[in-house]
């Protein structure tokens, strides 16, 4: 009987070289177009995305509120009386009707020009703009938000593809150890248990391949619904080998930090919508001050008792708010205290951002490290699996050990797996963290 070859002690690291170069050459999906896709196709991001169109529109209409605006009007009244100019007081028995016949026509055009509206136009201005750019800094937010979730999606597939690789590496080297073992018991070199315990640990490995076949089918359905596909549209990923998440992430913590407080979307956003409520508060303030317009036009009066019934006019109006019960008042301090509020609220959200850092950075140094930890024991699993099956070969171990020698093996690859991915999945988080996904 010749005995069985073993796997290199770095036939993981070989692996996820492997599939790189097999992922280049069949075209496979990366990582840059799995975001694209999936901006392309998210409900949420399109409709952030409107909102920010809608912001912008609004923006444009509290501009248009400082122009000149012009009116023009028609109307064609039929009266049951016609109104008259009653003379009877000055001792003239007849009265002159204002407009022949039962049918009254109007027509105007009139110009408003806005001169001061105690500074609500501007401050009305400001409020849109801070609006406008709250919101398009709330749809970067949708957009690393979505960004990261394709990412983890993305990773899924790759772990669990992985996984069912090491799941179909353990069976079938259990397959070929139970038939080495099926091979000794016949020649009396070893008793039955021996194979009954191969076979067990086959079956039991078979069953954890089945398991594994469907946690990829999930993982590719989950995948497909993130980037906008039906489920069942087949999946093929270039594999992450390379450092993700860019230079950024190298720098030292504090400097990581102040990444954050400076990038973050969500704080920018905050600032944005305390300058909003702020500028509505000077808008509200404005019903105090003086309001100063000018109109002019024409207008066209169809009567019989005037000398003319075309007319030019032009007028300057004022308007001044002298008592309001307070309203005004207590408008602009709720706008102002809502203002406040949501400056407490940024403070809060930098101080969790700065934890978030923290948290993200710390990870990602734990998952190198795991890296390395795992790497080194895919090769000790590897060789201890050899020499096991050496010495039961030669009547020297026992199946026990081979069958524990194989479990250790499976169990570091996975943990190879995991390190792997974690680490690709933490570079990103601290991306994300920092603001710069």
């Amino acid at each position: 009987m010749s005995p069985k070859k073993t796997p290199s002690a770095s036939w993981r690291v070989a692996m996820f070289i492997a599939l790189a170069g097999a992922g280049s050459a069949t075209r496979a999906e990366t990582l840059d177009e799995a975001w694209q896709a999936a901006l392309t196709t998210d409900a949420r991001f399109a409709a952030a995305t409107s909102r920010s169109q809608a912001n912008e529109a609004a923006l444009e209409a509290a501009r248009a509120e400082r122009l000149p605006s012009v009116t023009a009007t028609v109307a064609s009244s039929l009266w049951r009386d016609t109104p008259a100019f009653d003379f009877g007081g000055i001792g003239f028995p007849a009265g002159q009707p204002l407009f022949a016949g039962d049918t009254l026509n109007l027509a105007s055009a009139q110009v408003s020009v806005p001169l001061y509206m105690g500074g609500a136009l501007t401050a009305n201005v400001a409020a849109a703009e801070a609006d406008r750019d709250g919101q398009l800094l709330s749809t970067d937010t949708v957009r690393q938000d979505l960004k990261f979730a394709v990412a983890s999606a993305y990773i899924g597939v790759l772990r669990a593809a992985s996984a069912l690789e090491v799941a179909r590496s353990n069976a079938a080297s259990l397959a070929g150890h139970a038939r080495d073992v099926e091979d000794m018991r016949r020649a009396g070199q070893v008793p039955t248990n021996d194979y009954l315990a191969a076979a067990v640990s086959l079956a039991d490995a078979r069953q954890r391949d089945l398991q594994a076949q469907n946690a990829l089918e999930i993982a590719r359905a989950t995948y497909n619904r993130r980037v906008g596909r039906p489920f069942e549209t087949p999946v093929d990923l270039e594999p992450l080998t390379a450092p993700l998440g860019g230079p950024a992430i190298a720098a030292p913590l504090a400097e990581l930090v102040a990444a954050a407080r400076a990038a973050r979307p969500e704080l920018a956003h905050l600032d944005a919508t305390a300058d909003a409520l702020a500028a509505r508060a000077d808008a509200a303030r404005a019903a105090h001050r003086p309001q100063l317009a000018l109109n002019g036009g024409y207008a066209y009066l169809e009567n019989a008792f005037l000398n003319r019934e075309d007319f030019w006019f032009v007028a300057l109006g004022v308007r001044f708010n002298v008592f309001d019960s307070g309203r005004t008042r207590h408008a602009s301090a709720t706008l102002e205290r809502q203002s406040a509020a949501v400056a407490d609220d940024r403070r809060d959200r930098e101080s969790e951002i700065a934890l978030e850092v923290h948290r993200a950075s710390a990870d990602l140094s734990t998952a190198r490290a795991r890296l390395d930890v795992a790497t080194g024991a895919v090769q000790q699993a590897e060789e201890n699996l050899r020499v096991v099956r050496d010495r039961y070969r030669n009547g020297e171990g026992t199946n026990t050990e081979v069958l524990d020698a194989e479990a250790l093996r499976a169990l570091s690859a996975d943990n190879f797996d995991t390190a792997h991915y974690d680490l690709r999945l933490a570079e990103l988080a601290l991306a994300r963290a920092i603001g710069a996904l």
